[in-house]
């Protein structure tokens, strides 16, 4: 539902299924470099991934959006989305990559992680 609410707004969306299929079980490593190879930005809501796997983001070199919650629906974060579009792209374009870019339920950007070699900064928006 959230694709088909993005894309209705324009935006080029590939979800999981479409990228892998039926297969479960994928993780998260291999979704991160698949982005990488793709040159895609993943879209989350999994606020660990930005800490849990830097080592793997700082290897692909992509652009992260992570959604505050996981809780307030499509509809919701569909709306959100697309309201921050200008303010997430100003942000991902700005931004050398690797960098994780989260995102508010008041659609707003929060916060930037940068990463580097030596780890990773957060700037707060």
């Amino acid at each position: 539902m959230l694709a088909g609410i993005l894309r209705t707004a324009g935006m080029t969306v590939v979800t999981h299924r479409e990228r892998y299929g039926k297969v479960t079980g994928i993780q998260d490593p291999k979704v991160i470099a698949d982005c990488g190879t793709t040159r895609t930005v993943l879209l989350t809501a999994d606020s660990n991934l930005e800490t849990t796997w830097a080592a793997e983001i700082t290897k692909a070199k992509i652009g992260i959006v992570i959604l505050s919650n996981n809780t307030d629906g499509a509809v919701k974060w569909g709306q959100r989305i697309i309201q921050a579009r200008a303010k997430i792209e100003a942000q991902l374009d700005k931004r050398r990559k690797p960098c994780a870019v989260c995102l508010t339920v008041l659609a707003e950007v929060s916060r930037v992680r940068l990463y580097r070699k030596k780890g990773s900064r957060v700037i707060h928006i």
